[in-house]
């Protein structure tokens, strides 16, 4: 049985998320992709909105379809599905190192990463994201 996450935190200056279980205890680290400084990830308390097994990514310039495991962020100033955390197979393909912003607000994982992460998080899980 898989231990459920507890909340995600999300160190923008890092460029890491932190999954933390139900006793605080740090279950998986990896490095992301946050925003670019003209589209930032947004800093504050939301939590898990929706999650989608597989969906099309789509913005004012680009449109991708069928990303698998995709969680998108709820709270306070966001819109539905403007902010999520998904896999970024074009990044990982282009030999694109996670670390360093590239996004246009999302949180870009590996595949792996956003796997993992969507079989253990239940919508409604606390994600904090630090400047």
């Amino acid at each position: 049985m898989l231990e459920l996450i507890a909340r995600l935190i999300i160190d923008l200056s890092e460029q890491r998320l932190y999954a933390y279980g139900p006793s605080q205890v740090l279950l998986y680290s990896a490095l992301v992709s946050t925003g670019l400084p003209a589209s930032p990830t947004p800093v504050g308390a939301f939590h898990i909105q929706a999650k989608y097994a597989s969906t099309d990514l789509t913005g004012a310039t680009y449109q991708v379809k069928s990303v698998p495991h995709v969680m998108c962020l709820g709270g306070p100033g966001l819109g539905p599905d403007r902010y999520c955390i998904h896999p970024a197979p074009w990044q990982e393909q282009g030999g694109q190192c996670f670390g360093v912003p590239r996004s246009h607000g999302c949180i870009r994982t590996t595949v792996a990463t956003a796997r993992w992460l969507f079989e253990r998080t239940a919508v409604g899980t606390p994600v904090e994201i630090r400047p």
